[in-house]
């Protein structure tokens, strides 16, 4: 993903090759995120204009996908596992102690620390929760310290 500083392109220069493809909006969407590490609202508008859609209609497909972003993150993304048998672990608690200790509620972004709090439902880590992922990496019997800890390690 680039820094969301790269801005040397219109994004219609961008989603131009797949305007004409069928299922061209997927692709299309992937790349605006690629280059500016979110989807703006000029590309929002751009994207609905390109494939005669209304900009509600690209807002529903962005807004489905957890994976696109209609503003800028942070370096480092914190996902915290919310469902069930994290909640048998604490991952509340965690939730509001890591909240607490960087300053940050769900779905926000610390721009000063790069830090972007999110919540996910499974990591597939069950048996050693409560489970948090940073950036690519899971870390099972998650606390704030090992959050903590693995951010600094990475140079978060």
């Amino acid at each position: 993903m680039s820094s969301g500083q790269n801005n040397t392109f219109e994004p219609i220069t961008l989603i131009e090759p797949f305007v004409e493809k069928k299922g061209g909006l997927m692709p299309a969407l992937h790349t605006l995120q690629e280059h500016f590490g979110y989807i703006s609202k000029e590309c929002i508008a751009q994207l609905a204009t390109a494939f005669n859609y209304s900009q509600a209609e690209i807002i529903d497909v962005i807004t489905f996908y957890d994976d696109f972003r209609t503003k800028p993150i942070g370096k480092n993304i914190i996902r915290i596992c919310l469902a069930e048998a994290c909640q048998s672990q604490n991952c509340k608690k965690l939730l509001k102690d890591i909240s607490s200790q960087l300053n940050l509620t769900l779905d926000e972004t610390n721009h000063d620390s790069g830090i972007t709090l999110k919540e996910v439902f499974c990591l597939g880590n069950c048996a050693i929760g409560p489970s948090v992922m940073i950036n690519e990496t899971v870390i099972g019997e998650a606390t704030t310290e090992k959050i903590i800890n693995h951010i600094e390690k990475d140079g978060g």
